[in-house]
């Protein structure tokens, strides 16, 4: 909402499917779920009898309840499936066939132009960068593990909503969860880079790397695209930056910090994250034609306050 790391790291958050991660998001926000309901025969009901003896229970004899129920039940008369119950993952795949339609000034999800990434001496300080990084490692990594999967919870902690709350909320983070997973896939396999612990081995990233290609990282694209949506609905606080830097807004520093981890576990380069970040940014241009968007984010501003 929904490859991977491994055999755990399969949502991985924007990098599992570099991003199903969104399901990244779509796990906490489920709707409903599938219980079992069985039903049994009631001793009384079963052991009534008539008069002469006869049973007279619903179901006598222990068997299932006769094919014709209609004296029991009667007919409802729906006209469409509750919009409420559309799970997020999946309403969220209906606006990726408007996605793959639409377009922003000409440019379609598959024309979006990005730079090639560095070779040669620029990759090589991208590597030293990433070895200085790993002493960080014990500070971030039990947040940067949970974000492996998990990405809705740190939207949630930035403002407070869940699925009863802000049902279209969860909507369009879903979608940008789902769009920002289907961008990263086909833009990591037209590019092919390797990840950066095949280059250097002395990274030894904690965890295996994902099962798919480097450049652009999933959780850097996923992640922004969801910063972006959710600057649409939220209230300003969450959008206004709060120092003179236009990117220290608490929904784009969240993305960036969601980002950075990525790098410090030994998995990305810098330059992954910043092509991540110009993947978002223009998908989400092409994400604002599409005919379900608009009227999504202005169902969504009536869930916060002013």
């Amino acid at each position: 909402m929904k490859g991977g790391i491994g055999p755990a790291d399969g949502s991985d958050g924007s990098d599992g499917s570099d991003g199903s991660d969104g399901s990244d998001s779509s796990t906490i926000l489920i709707t409903g779920s599938d219980i079992a309901r069985p039903i049994g025969v009631s001793p009384a009901l079963q052991q009534a009898t008539d008069a002469n003896g006869n049973p007279q229970g619903w179901w006598p004899g222990n068997k299932w309840p006769p094919a014709d129920l209609a004296g029991l039940w009667h007919n409802a008369h729906p006209t469409k499936f509750p919009r409420n119950y559309w799970s997020f993952l999946h309403y969220s795949i209906t606006v990726l066939g408007e996605f793959v339609r639409a377009n922003a000034a000409g440019v379609e999800w598959d024309t979006i132009v990005l730079p090639p990434h560095p070779t040669g001496a620029a990759l090589q300080a991208e590597i030293d960068e990433l070895v200085a990084l790993v002493e960080y490692r014990p500070g971030v990594m039990s947040e940067a593990l949970a974000q492996r999967t998990n990405l809705i919870a740190y939207w949630r902690g930035v403002l407070m909503f869940d699925s009863g709350s802000a049902p279209r909320t969860c909507d369009l983070i879903e979608i940008a969860s789902h769009i920002g997973q289907f961008q990263a896939m086909h833009y990591k396999r037209k590019f092919d880079r390797p990840r950066p612990s095949q280059i250097s081995p002395s990274l030894l990233p904690p965890i295996n790397p994902p099962g798919h290609p480097a450049y652009p990282s999933g959780h850097a694209t996923e992640s922004r695209l969801m910063a972006l949506c959710l600057a649409q609905v939220m209230p300003a606080a969450a959008s206004t930056p709060v120092n003179p830097l236009p990117e220290s807004s608490p929904l784009l520093a969240m993305a960036q910090r969601i980002a950075r981890n990525r790098e410090v576990l030994g998995l990305h380069y810098p330059s992954d994250s910043k092509c991540g970040k110009q993947l978002a940014d223009a998908s989400f241009d092409i994400l604002m034609q599409c005919p379900s968007v608009p009227p999504l984010i202005t169902e969504a501003k009536k869930e916060w306050w002013p």
